[in-house]
């Protein structure tokens, strides 16, 4: 395995030394985002990225290993069972908390719907009128109560101070992405980028519409900064994709 290794970092040191870069075909679907959150991440100086909606920790591993990000990431998760394999992984690395909780526009507890699916957990009841493959029988597979808080009040309780810390909000609540933005009243105007899911052919009763999500964050002084596909059906067809966008206020 010691000699495997080696062989592959040579042959990476030396496409990247001739200016190619080897990507595997399971992972050229990220390639875009990452190299655009990149350049987003030195522009706006980010040393802090609350992760919400953390599932596994796939966003974690996606920034360390594929953006390259080093400084601080903050997780939420608030079902169970995704919170418990979180906690075990934070022997990895020293820079990574976990909060088994969600966030939302106000404090309290709520029941979301826990689906077979890891990346499909919600508070919001499956719409299977429009994306019709997408749910099936069994799908959803038991309701857990959990804590919300808001994202002013563990900003406040971590100790972070987004006006000297370049912070970076990463949203992915399957339909509940603006119930979180509600609970950053004080916290959103200093936050300097952030990537939220939105929908253009919805998948949850009440999920906003990605036209919503945009006129939110613009009220906010939040620009569009790039647009990320999330999934297709079978016909590909867009269903979800992310948005990222950038705080005027910190606009060189």
């Amino acid at each position: 395995m010691v000699i495997k290794e080696m062989v592959r970092k040579a042959i990476l040191a030396g496409a990247k030394s001739r200016g190619y870069q080897l990507i595997p075909f399971w992972k050229m679907d990220e390639v875009p985002l990452a190299n655009h959150l990149g350049r987003v991440f030195a522009q706006y100086d980010i040393q802090i990225v609350v992760d919400v909606g953390a599932n596994r920790g796939q966003y974690h591993d996606f920034l360390r290993r594929d953006v390259g990000f080093q400084g601080r990431i903050i997780s939420f998760e608030p079902v169970n069972a995704y919170a418990k394999v979180l906690r075990s992984r934070l022997s990895e690395d020293a820079q990574w908390t976990v909060h088994d909780c969600a966030l939302g526009s106000e404090p309290g507890e709520a029941e979301i719907n826990v689906t077979q699916s890891p990346g499909l957990h919600s508070f919001l009841a499956a719409r299977t009128d429009v994306v019709k493959d997408l749910w099936r029988e069994g799908s959803i597979v038991g309701v857990e109560k959990v804590r919300i808080r808001t994202l002013d009040d563990v900003l406040v309780e971590a100790g972070i101070d987004c006006t000297a810390s370049g912070v970076y909000l990463k949203i992915d609540t399957q339909g509940f992405d603006l119930e979180v933005i509600k609970g950053a009243r004080h916290s959103l105007k200093n936050i300097r980028a952030l990537q939220t899911e939105a929908s253009i052919r919805p998948i949850y009763h009440g999920m906003p519409p990605y036209s919503e999500t945009i006129s939110v964050m613009n009220e906010n002084s939040f620009q569009l900064s790039g647009m990320f596909p999330v999934n297709h059906d079978k016909n590909l067809r867009l269903i979800e994709l992310d948005f990222v966008f950038v705080n005027d206020a910190f606009a060189k």
